[in-house]
């Protein structure tokens, strides 16, 4: 195989296992795909600045340990725009993500429209994210036919 690809493999997959462990509620193995002082950027529809931007490993677990409130999600990326540059890169990915909570009027569907600009490092073989922005385009909540 040839370095360039191998790389965009590694970088695809650190990119799909970022919403695997989301939907595994494994908040420690979602943090180790970020570099010691790696951060997220979090922004509502319509915003010019993050609603929450936690930074190093503590505080990217403590807000993904957020995911808990569900009982069910499902991250559905498409395929990453990416552009690598010697050790550093950097992705473009859309993700519809969807999180099922139970109500007592019934299951809820929360919809996200999201997309991902990430910033990216090589360290050691694995590409970790340096700086991960999410942008939510727009929501949608909808009860579930039972």
């Amino acid at each position: 195989m040839n370095e360039g690809f191998d790389d965009w493999v590694a970088i695809t997959r650190t990119i799909s296992r970022y919403g695997r462990y989301a939907d595994q509620r494994r908040s420690a193995d979602m943090a180790d795909l970020f570099t010691v002082d790696g951060r997220m950027l979090m922004f509502r529809p319509r915003a010019v600045e993050p609603a929450e931007s936690p930074q190093g490993r503590e505080q990217l677990i403590a807000a993904f340990d957020a995911l808990a409130a569900f009982v069910a999600t499902s991250h559905v990326l498409s395929p990453s725009d990416i552009e690598i540059e010697g050790d550093t890169a950097r992705a473009h990915t859309y993700c519809m993500s969807h999180h099922i909570r139970e109500t007592s009027e019934g299951r809820v569907r929360f919809t996200l429209a999201d997309r991902y600009n990430d910033a990216l490092v090589r360290v050691g073989q694995d590409w970790l994210f340096r700086e991960r922005r999410k942008y939510t385009d727009w929501t949608e909540t909808s009860l579930l036919r039972r």
